[in-house]
């Protein structure tokens, strides 16, 4: 499978690969292999809401940008970043006010969104990242 220069993390192997990735957590989670999980939700509260703030700034600093590369790339990639990092952020909220049982099916299912939406933050930044670097330096690609 070849790279497309078009990556986009809303699509079919960004939800692919999220969805994957929160099944996988919610059984590991369920089986009682993943143990402090408080402090993982605590650690990705705070990415959230770094990554909240960081798009903040990047629409604001892709309004006065000359080139328009950050402008390009927020206006891409920024809504699929944004919606990824509000639904992590609020899944965290939840799950901090929570008691965490792995024998409560709906509490397996919460953390499967929980990690869904943590897994889409993390593509939606890198797909950022790559808009980005691909655009800024477009001869030197493979």
């Amino acid at each position: 499978m070849s790279c497309k220069k078009n990556f986009d993390a809303c699509g079919s192997i960004g939800i692919l690969i999220s969805i994957v990735f929160g099944a996988l957590i919610a059984v590991l989670f369920n089986l009682g292999l993943i143990t402090f999980l408080n402090i993982a939700v605590w650690i990705v509260f705070g990415l959230s809401v770094l990554f909240l703030i960081l798009l903040v700034a990047g629409v604001y600093l892709s309004a006065v940008s000359i080139p328009g590369v950050l402008r390009y790339c927020v206006s891409k990639n920024g809504l699929c970043l944004l919606a990824a990092t509000i639904g992590t952020l609020i899944s965290a909220i939840v799950a901090l006010s929570i008691v965490l049982n792995p024998a409560s099916i709906l509490i397996t299912i919460f953390i499967a969104v929980f990690a869904f939406f943590f897994a889409l933050m993390i593509i939606a930044l890198i797909a950022l990242l790559r808009c980005i670097i691909t655009n800024l330096f477009p001869g030197d690609q493979p």
